[in-house]
């Protein structure tokens, strides 16, 4: 979900001192066509009381390790002129719940100019497509440009290749605008949130994606009450934790009390802090 963005400042200060369990976390299921029409559900909040411990109580962990990545072609640029890869992302996704009836044209001439500049973009709307074969259509072009076989229902996948694959691609000059101007309709501040991207991100913008709840949809944990070690009897050896250090102050989120806000804000050496999942 979205977030302020002092939410990516508080991202790289949470991975300084992440202690990573030898269990992958298990894949989430696959992700059903989302329209902004639907109510939110927050997450559960485990009973367990919201405790720190310290990193250095945390058990060694073995990292896991990463996957290689998935080699890719460079995007080349758009083609001859009459064909615009900012006009053809707005033809191709011009609102929610709405499909061009020139859609196949409009995505052959996409695969065409092999206009891979496209290609997160169109991973990120193939989970909108509000009927099966404009969804298809999605998918098939995506298999052209990049040569992955993915299934088009497969988001996951998709998903997995962009993030590992987004520096190959320059996004079309407007796509952050697009973006901003979509998800507004979805929740007006998140329009707010996204129109600085294209200046102050430090990740790729195709990566910021909607989690399918509203804004504030799930609740953050606000200062959470702290532990020590001997009185946090309720984790457990493998238990993987979210070590933060700063000015001398150590802190460890346990990634199961974290996984039930996916936000904590915090005050760790003096300075407050926002630690994301």
């Amino acid at each position: 979900m979205l977030k302020t963005a002092a939410s990516l400042l508080a991202a790289t200060l949470a991975l300084l001192a992440v202690a990573c369990a030898s269990d992958a976390p298990a894949s989430p299921p696959t992700p059903q066509p989302i329209t902004p029409t639907a109510q939110p559900s927050p997450s559960p909040v485990p009973d367990t009381p919201t405790a720190i411990a310290t990193p250095d109580t945390a058990p060694t962990q073995t990292p896991v390790p990463t996957a290689p990545p998935v080699p890719t072609a460079t995007a080349t640029p758009a083609g001859p002129a009459g064909y615009d890869s900012n006009e053809a992302m707005y033809e191709i996704f011009p609102a929610f719940s709405i499909v061009r009836p020139n859609l196949e044209e409009i995505l052959d001439e996409v695969v065409e100019q092999n206009d891979q500049s496209l290609a997160p973009f169109l991973v990120e709307v193939l989970r909108f497509m509000p009927s099966r074969r404009s969804a298809e259509l999605i998918g098939q072009a995506l298999r052209d440009l990049t040569g992955q076989p993915f299934a088009t229902e497969d988001w996951e996948s998709w998903m997995d290749w962009a993030g590992r694959n987004g520096d190959s691609f320059e996004a079309p000059s407007q796509y952050v605008a697009w973006k901003a101007k979509t998800y507004s309709a979805i929740d007006p501040r998140m329009g707010i949130f996204l129109r600085p991207a294209s200046e102050f991100s430090r990740i790729n913008p195709a990566e910021i994606v909607w989690g399918g709840v509203l804004t504030d949809g799930i609740p953050p944990l606000e200062k959470p009450r702290a532990l020590s070690p001997q009185e946090a009897e309720y984790m457990e050896p493998g238990d993987r934790v979210f070590g933060v250090s700063i000015n001398g102050e150590k802190k460890a989120y346990p990634l199961r009390v974290v996984n039930a806000h996916e936000m904590v804000n915090d005050t760790v050496g003096g300075e407050p802090i926002s630690l994301m999942w």
